[in-house]
């Protein structure tokens, strides 16, 4: 975090906004996270929300550049944040480990000061923890700023949601081998699992608290630390996650998608986490083959949206075999229909503007181009579940020959220039009725 005084120059600082991108179809709607708090966790409710609340008041202070138009006031709000996060500390709610980090966390934020070494032994920290609490620079979204911007997280760990990421990632090394099978790929492995913690949210501060939010964070990238050199890991927040598709998602697909409708008795929270596991394994998908295409061969934005798709892609291949879908609680219809309306979900927020959103559009646009979801003139989608599923297969099929294992960069140009995003794609009419007559549809959530 700069600590950059706004009194070493006369020209005007302006703010970073808060939502993002600013001028686009925004709606949104307000949530209560009802979160399931241990007991000691609970009694710190006003010193968490006390701190969320100095953290979006620290962030307002800031500029896209990281540095403050008000260093005074930014050290005040600072301090005082330190002394909640010393309260805190001396809890009976943290674990010795996570004291530690509180402690150095607050130091660190008294003085304005940007220690990455925390991120990494938050990174470190793999077991799940009673409470969580993040307080200090994190990033959102590359395109709206480079720089980690203030932020505050406070999250409790979910047993049931840390038992069910156990099971698939036992049963992960037999379930891509099944996938390989399916798709033609006998040699793709995964470099590394990292791990994955299943939380529920509790409070949020500051950039995180921004628009649009995230449902999970990926440390310690996400506090601007690089990636681990041994320890990466997501930390999840379940009921965000669950909020997000019954809000936003199922409400797109209930007004798109002619198909099968999730079964409401499924408890969709275990659906997202096992589909979202299969994603996270998958951004490591390699092969002996690996190509040699970089980011700059085909522009920075494009890749990551591949890298994207890979992901999704693999993932969501992952996510429909029999011995995840019995771990998640679901049939096949269900999965591939969760699978489709998160997809719109993204798709909504536009490919041009950042590289999930992308991945959806290579996704679908694939999936159309082959004949396994049709895209009707008023932006209705027709599919059913073997023609999605051979399609996802097929997909992951083109982006291990053509991306993952690309020889050269026109490889890697040609599945951009066929199913990336254009004016004239065959989402087109889809994009249209989600951004003109779906605009209702909430694009973010507020928390209560």
């Amino acid at each position: 975090m700069s600590a950059t005084a706004a009194g070493t120059s006369t020209a005007l600082r302006t703010p970073a906004p808060l939502i993002w991108p600013e001028r686009d179809i925004h709606s949104l709607t307000s949530v209560d996270l009802d979160p399931q708090l241990p007991k000691d966790v609970e009694a710190l409710l006003p010193q968490l929300r006390q701190l969320a609340a100095l953290g979006d008041a620290l962030r307002a202070l800031q500029t896209l550049d990281g540095s403050f138009v008000h260093e005074a006031h930014a050290r005040t709000l600072a301090e005082w944040s330190a002394k909640l996060m010393e309260e805190i500390a001396d809890s009976g709610a943290v674990s010795e480990a996570q004291r530690d980090m509180l402690r150095r966390r607050a130091a660190a934020l008294a003085e304005l000061r940007h220690d990455t070494a925390i991120s990494h032994d938050e990174a470190a920290l793999t077991t799940p923890q009673n409470l969580t609490v993040i307080a200090g620079p994190m990033c959102t979204f590359r395109n709206k700023t480079r720089t980690p911007l203030h932020s505050v997280v406070a999250c409790t760990a979910h047993e049931q949601g840390d038992r069910l990421i156990a099971a698939l990632d036992a049963s992960s090394g037999a379930v891509l081998q099944e996938v390989n099978g399916y798709c033609g790929t006998p040699d793709v492995t995964v470099g590394g699992i990292f791990a994955m913690q299943v939380t529920d949210l509790i409070a949020m501060g500051g950039e995180s608290n921004a628009f649009p939010k995230h449902f999970a964070y990926f440390l310690p990238e996400d506090e601007g630390a690089g990636y681990g050199e041994v320890f990466n890991k997501t930390i999840l927040f379940r009921n965000v996650y669950g909020l997000r598709y019954e809000h936003i998602s199922k409400p797109l697909g209930n007004a798109l998608l002619k198909g099968y409708r999730p079964n409401p008795s499924v408890d969709v929270r275990n659906v997202l986490i096992t589909w979202m596991r299969g994603h996270d394994i998958a951004h490591a998908v390699t092969t002996p083959r690996v190509g040699r295409v970089e980011p700059q061969d085909v522009g920075h934005e494009p890749w990551y949206a591949l890298q994207e798709a890979i992901a999704d892609a693999y993932g969501s291949a992952m996510a429909f075999t029999d011995t995840w879908l019995e771990l998640a609680g679901c049939s096949l219809d269900d999965m591939v229909a969760v699978y489709l309306a998160e997809a719109l979900h993204y798709l909504r927020r536009h490919p041009r503007n950042w590289g999930d959103a992308g991945a959806a559009s290579v996704e679908l646009s694939f999936l159309a181009t082959h004949g396994a979801i049709d895209v009707h003139p008023d932006g209705t989608i027709s599919w059913d579940t073997e023609r999605v599923v051979e399609g996802v297969h097929r997909l992951c099929t083109t982006l291990e020959r053509d991306v993952v294992s690309a020889p050269e960069s026109a490889a890697v140009q040609r599945v951009l220039d066929t199913y990336g995003w254009r004016e004239d794609s065959v989402l087109a009419p889809t994009l249209r009725k989600i951004r003109e007559e779906l605009g209702g549809v909430p694009t973010s959530l507020a928390y209560l």
